[in-house]
C-alpha cells in the first residue's frame, strides 16, 4: 500500500514537472505577428521550427489581401493575391510560385487538422518585407500593396526531382478535378479539340503549274500535311502502310514507285516541297515490361506481362528529283506522339507530345531523345536542357523541332518542354500552341471546410519561327476552351481567339471573341455571345469574323474587328441546322458544311448533312442565299471535322468532297463523293462518284479528290478513278492497292 502511495506521487510530480516544461517551452516559442501595425490575433499559436515560423494558414495572409484555402483533397495550401500564387502540398520541401518550383526547408504541416505554413516564405514570395526582432519574438510584416513579380517565359526543370515534383502537383490538381469535381469538366463538344479542323479561301502552292489543287489550309503560304499531294505530274498517296507514286498521265496512269517505310511505321502525314518528299508517321516500339525465368514460374501460373511500346515518331525525307527513283536523304526518330507540323519556304515545324507513365516509369522517368537514323546519333536531352512553362505544367514532354529542307546536313533544331498542346494555330511567322488549363479561381472566397473552385482557360504559348529556329517568344491566358486551330488567328500583328466558357448542359455558357497584341495580353474583347450555347466553327478573314454556336438554333454571328480595342457583333442570322466548317468563297461569300436539325420527342437532333451558302456582303444583315439537305440522319463527310477533305477552287469553278450517305434507319444507299460547280454567288450540283461495287464499300471508300487540268482523280484505299470535267465521264481506273 505504501510502495502505491509512493508511486501516485512520483507520478503527480512528474506530470506537473512536465506542464511547467512545457509552458516554458511555449513562452520561449510563442510569436507575436504584426501586419503593418496591426496585431494579428490566432486562434490556433504559432510555432518555430528549425528556425522558421509556422502560422495557421488563416488569419494573417489575408491581412494584406491574400486569398487562402486549404484543398482538403489533394492536401494542397493555395494562396494567391491579384498578382501572385503559391502552392504548397501537405509535407512537401518542393512547392509552386507563380508556376516556378521552388525548394523549403520546413514544408506544410497538419497539426490537429489545422495546416500551418512556413509564414517568412510565403510572405516574401507575395512581395511583401519580413523583419524578425529576437529579443520579442516578434514577426513585422509591409502592409504594402504587392506588385507583380517579374516572370520569366520558360524555366529549366534543372533536376529530375524538380520534374517530379512537377509532375506530381500537375497529376494532383488533374485527378482533384476529373475525378473530385466532374462538373468542372466543359461539354463534350467544347472538349473535343481537333487539330485537323480548319479551312482556307485560297488553295496554297509550291512547285510547277498552278493548274492543279493542291491541300486546302488555313493561311495561304503556311503548307499542311495530308495523305495525298501532287505536283500537277505525279502524285504522292497514302495507301495501306506505304505510298505510292503515281504518273498522273489521264490517258495512260501508273504507279511508278513504292515507297516502303520502316517496319512499325504508320504514315501519319506527307509534304511536298519542289524536289523533297516528306513522310512523316508514328512508329511505335513494343516491349515486354519485365522479362521473367520461365524456369522458376509454373506454366499452369504463368501470366504473360504485359507489352509495352515506346512512342515514336518517323520523319523521312527523300528526293524525288527522279520520282520513279525516290532517295531518302535524311531520317529522325523523334520521341512521342506526332500533334502536327506546317512547311514555310523550305523548313519544316514539327511538335510532338510524350505522355509519361507516372505509374510504370516513375521514378524512372524517361529522358527525352531523337535520333538521326542515318547518321546512327542518338541525343540525349538532360535536365538543364529541358524547359518548363510557369503556371502550366503537363505530364507531358513537347518536342519542336525545326528540320531544314534545303540542306540535308544541317542539324535540326530541337527543343523539349515539360508540358504539351492539343492545338496549334501557325502563321507566316509565328506558331502557337494552345492548352487546356484548369486553375485555382481565387476570386470564390470559401472558407476551410469546402474544396476549392476551380475554373478552365486557354493558355497559350508564342513561338517566333524565323529560317528553321523555333524560339518562345510569348505567354498568354485567355478564359474558356476553344474547339480547333480554326479558333486562332494572327492579322495585323493581333493574336485572335474564340473561346467558349461555362457549360452548355448546366446553361452556363457563353461564347467570347479576344484580341491580344504581340505580346499576348488582352487589348480587346466581345463577350456573352450567344448563352447558353456552344461555338461549333469559326472563321477569320480579315478585319471580319464568322461565329457559328448552336444548341437549338444555328445562330451565325459576324463579328466586326477592324477596330481591335473594341470588335462589336455587327449582324447575326439565325436558321435551323449548325455548321461545323466554314468555308470563304469570296470575301463576301461564305460555304456552311454542317448537320441540319429535326425536333423529336427526344429534342433537337441532327438529320442530314447541311450544305449552306451565306452573303455576308451587309455585315449587319447576313443571308443564307442557298442550302441543300443531303440524306437522312447519320449521312457523314470527313468534311464535318478535316477540311483537307474538300477540294475547292473557285478559279476552276468546282468543288468536291467524300460523302457517306443514309437513307432511313442509317442505311448507307450511297458511299463516293459529291462533285459541284461553283461560283462566286452560288453552287449546283454537278454529278456522284462511287468507288464501290454494290454494297462492297470497304477499301472502297473515297478518301480524297484532287484535279490536274481537266481532270478529277478520286481516291480509295483500292482504287485511283479518273474523270474529265468536261463530260463528267469517267476515262480510266487503276488498281492502285
Amino acid at each position: 500500500m505504501k510502495t502505491t502511495k509512493y508511486t501516485s506521487k512520483i507520478f503527480i510530480i512528474s506530470l506537473v514537472l512536465i506542464f511547467c516544461t512545457a509552458l516554458a517551452a511555449y513562452g520561449q516559442d510563442a510569436v507575436t505577428v504584426y501586419v503593418g501595425n496591426e496585431k494579428v490575433e490566432f486562434d490556433v499559436e504559432p510555432f518555430i521550427e528549425n528556425g522558421r515560423t509556422m502560422v495557421p494558414l488563416r488569419g494573417v495572409f489575408e491581412k494584406f489581401g491574400a486569398v487562402v484555402d486549404w484543398n482538403k483533397s489533394i492536401q494542397e495550401a493555395v494562396i494567391k493575391d491579384e498578382y501572385n500564387e503559391i502552392q504548397m502540398l501537405l509535407g512537401k520541401n518542393k512547392v509552386m510560385v507563380n508556376g516556378e518550383i521552388m525548394d523549403i526547408d520546413v514544408p506544410t504541416k497538419l497539426i490537429n487538422s489545422r495546416a500551418f505554413v512556413p509564414l517568412r516564405f510565403i510572405s516574401e514570395n507575395l512581395g511583401h518585407d519580413v523583419s524578425w526582432d529576437q529579443a520579442t519574438k516578434t514577426v513585422r510584416i509591409s502592409a504594402d500593396q504587392a506588385k507583380p513579380k517579374e516572370r520569366s517565359m520558360s524555366l529549366t526543370v534543372g533536376s529530375k526531382e524538380n520534374l517530379l515534383a512537377l509532375l506530381e502537383y500537375n497529376s494532383k490538381l488533374y485527378s482533384y478535378i476529373w475525378y473530385g469535381r466532374s462538373a468542372v469538366a466543359e461539354d463534350a463538344v467544347n472538349s473535343e479539340k481537333t487539330e485537323e479542323a480548319a479551312q482556307s479561301p485560297q488553295q496554297s502552292g509550291s512547285s510547277g503549274s498552278a493548274d492543279y489543287s493542291e491541300t486546302n489550309v488555313q493561311v495561304e503560304g503556311v503548307q499542311e500535311g495530308d495523305i495525298i499531294k501532287n505536283d500537277g505530274k505525279h502524285i504522292f498517296v497514302k495507301v495501306g502502310e506505304a505510298l505510292k507514286i503515281i504518273d498522273a498521265n489521264p490517258s495512260a496512269p501508273k504507279i511508278v514507285a513504292t515507297v516502303n517505310v520502316p517496319e512499325n511505321t504508320s504514315i501519319s502525314e506527307v509534304f511536298l516541297w519542289e524536289s523533297k518528299l516528306v513522310v512523316i508517321g508514328q512508329n511505335n516500339y513494343y516491349y515486354i515490361m519485365k522479362e521473367y525465368d520461365m524456369k522458376e514460374v509454373p506454366a499452369a501460373d504463368y501470366i504473360m506481362p504485359p507489352r509495352y511500346y515506346e512512342d515514336r515518331t518517323n520523319v523521312l525525307v527523300y528526293s524525288i528529283e527522279n520520282p520513279e527513283k525516290p532517295v531518302l536523304e535524311r531520317e529522325l526518330l523523334i520521341d512521342g506522339n506526332y500533334l502536327s507540323a506546317r512547311e514555310i519556304g523550305g523548313y519544316l515545324y514539327l511538335v510532338n507530345t510524350k505522355y509519361i507513365n507516372l505509374y510504370y516509369e516513375n521514378p524512372d522517368v524517361p529522358v527525352p531523345y531523337y535520333t538521326d537514323v542515318l547518321k546512327n546519333e542518338k541525343h540525349e536531352f538532360d535536365w538543364e536542357d529541358m524547359r518548363y512553362f510557369p503556371n502550366y505544367i503537363d505530364s507531358r514532354y513537347m518536342y519542336t523541332a525545326a528540320i531544314d529542307l534545303k540542306d540535308k546536313t544541317a542539324k535540326p533544331d530541337v527543343d523539349v518542354y515539360l508540358g504539351g498542346s492539343d492545338t496549334l494555330y501557325v502563321s507566316d511567322d509565328n506558331m502557337f500552341a494552345a492548352v487546356s488549363n484548369y486553375s485555382y479561381d481565387y476570386t470564390i472566397r470559401q472558407d476551410e471546410l469546402y474544396n476549392p473552385k476551380y475554373t478552365s482557360s486557354t493558355v497559350l504559348y508564342k513561338f517566333g519561327l524565323e529560317e528553321g529556329s523555333m524560339d518562345v517568344k510569348g505567354q498568354g491566358q485567355v478564359p474558356g476552351t476553344i474547339i480547333n486551330q480554326f479558333s486562332m488567328d494572327e492579322h495585323d500583328g493581333m493574336f485572335r481567339i474564340a473561346t467558349t466558357t461555362g457549360q452548355t448542359w448546366g446553361g452556363t455558357s457563353e461564347n467570347n471573341l479576344y484580341i491580344l497584341d504581340g505580346n499576348l495580353k488582352v487589348k480587346g474583347k466581345l463577350e456573352g455571345l450567344a448563352p447558353g450555347e456552344s461555338i461549333y466553327s469559326t472563321r477569320f478573314v480579315g478585319d471580319r469574323i464568322y461565329m457559328v454556336t448552336f444548341r437549338q438554333v444555328d445562330p451565325l454571328y459576324v463579328i466586326d474587328a477592324s477596330d481591335p480595342a473594341s470588335p462589336k457583333a455587327a449582324g447575326m442570322l439565325k436558321i435551323p441546322g449548325y455548321s461545323t466548317y466554314l468555308h470563304m468563297v469570296d470575301e463576301n461569300h461564305i460555304l456552311g458544311f454542317g448537320y441540319n436539325t429535326e425536333e423529336s420527342q427526344w429534342g433537337t437532333v441532327t438529320a442530314g448533312l447541311k450544305l449552306s451558302l451565306f452573303d455576308v456582303t451587309n455585315i449587319k444583315s447576313p443571308k443564307e442565299t442557298y442550302s441543300e439537305v443531303i440524306g437522312r440522319q447519320g449521312t457523314y463527310s470527313e468534311i464535318l471535322y478535316n477540311h483537307k477533305a474538300l477540294m475547292f477552287s473557285l478559279s476552276k469553278g468546282i468543288m468536291a468532297f467524300p460523302l457517306n450517305r443514309t437513307a432511313d434507319n442509317y442505311k448507307t444507299d450511297f458511299n463516293g463523293a459529291y462533285v459541284y460547280n461553283v461560283k462566286n454567288d452560288g453552287i449546283s450540283f454537278k454529278l456522284k462518284i462511287s468507288h464501290a461495287d454494290g454494297e462492297q464499300f470497304y477499301g472502297n471508300e473515297i478518301q480524297r479528290i484532287i484535279y490536274i487540268g481537266d481532270y478529277l482523280y478520286t481516291f480509295s484505299q483500292n482504287k485511283m478513278q479518273i474523270h474529265s470535267i468536261n463530260t463528267n465521264k469517267m476515262v480510266y481506273e487503276l488498281n492502285i492497292y
